[in-house]
C-alpha cells in the first residue's frame, strides 16, 4: 500500500511539473512587440506577430512531418558568419560587457519559407545575460531584421513540400563577441 501511495505521489509531481506554465509578459516597442517567456534560467523572446509557434512541421497536404526527420537543407552561411552578424548587433560597450561573461549560449529558432528566407525567428538566452536581458523590443526587432536579411538557406528539393521548415541554431556568446 505504501508503495502504491508513493508511486501515485510521484506521478502527481511529474504531471504537475509537465503541466507547469511559465511566466510571460510582453515587451512593447515602436516597431514591434515581443512575448518574453521565462523558462527556468532562460528567456525566450518571440515577436508577437509570429504565427507558427510549434516545433512541428507539416507537408503541403497537411500531413505532419515525422519528428525524427533530419533536414537536408543547409544554411548558405557558416557559424563564424552567424556569430559576426550577432556581434554587429551590439555597441562596443555592450561587447565589452559580454566579453566579461565566462559562459552563455544564444539560441535562434528560425522558420523558413520554401525559398530559404527566414519568415519567423525567436531568440533564447540566459536570464543573467547583462546585455540581452535589458534589450528593448526595438533592439530585438533590429536584431531580427538583420538576421532575416543576412541569413539564407539552400532548400533541398525534397523539402520544398514542407510548409515551414524549422531550424535551431545555437552558439557560445563570449566566443562570438571575441571574433
Amino acid at each position: 500500500m505504501k508503495i502504491l501511495l508513493f508511486i501515485l505521489v510521484q506521478l502527481f509531481v511529474v504531471l504537475s511539473l509537465n503541466a507547469r506554465s511559465f511566466p510571460k509578459d510582453t515587451l512593447r516597442g515602436k516597431n514591434a512587440s515581443y512575448e518574453r517567456e521565462f523558462i527556468f534560467s532562460a528567456i525566450r523572446m518571440r515577436n508577437i506577430q509570429n504565427k507558427d509557434t510549434t516545433h512541428l512541421m507539416y507537408f503541403d497536404d497537411g500531413k505532419q512531418v515525422s519528428e525524427e526527420y533530419w533536414a537536408k537543407s543547409n544554411p548558405k552561411f557558416d557559424f563564424e558568419y552567424l556569430m559576426k552578424v550577432f556581434k554587429d548587433c551590439f555597441t562596443l560597450q555592450e561587447q565589452e560587457q559580454l566579453k566579461i561573461e565566462k559562459r552563455g549560449t544564444f539560441g535562434i529558432r528560425v522558420v523558413l519559407d520554401k525559398n530559404g528566407n527566414i519568415i519567423e525567428i525567436e531568440f533564447t538566452f540566459s536570464k543573467k545575460n547583462p546585455v540581452l536581458s535589458k534589450f528593448s523590443a526595438d533592439r530585438f526587432f533590429e536584431m531580427e531584421t538583420m538576421f532575416k536579411k543576412l541569413l539564407k538557406w539552400d532548400i533541398h528539393n525534397d523539402e520544398k513540400k514542407i510548409v515551414h521548415l524549422k531550424f535551431l541554431l545555437s552558439f557560445d556568446i563570449p566566443r562570438a563577441i571575441r571574433l
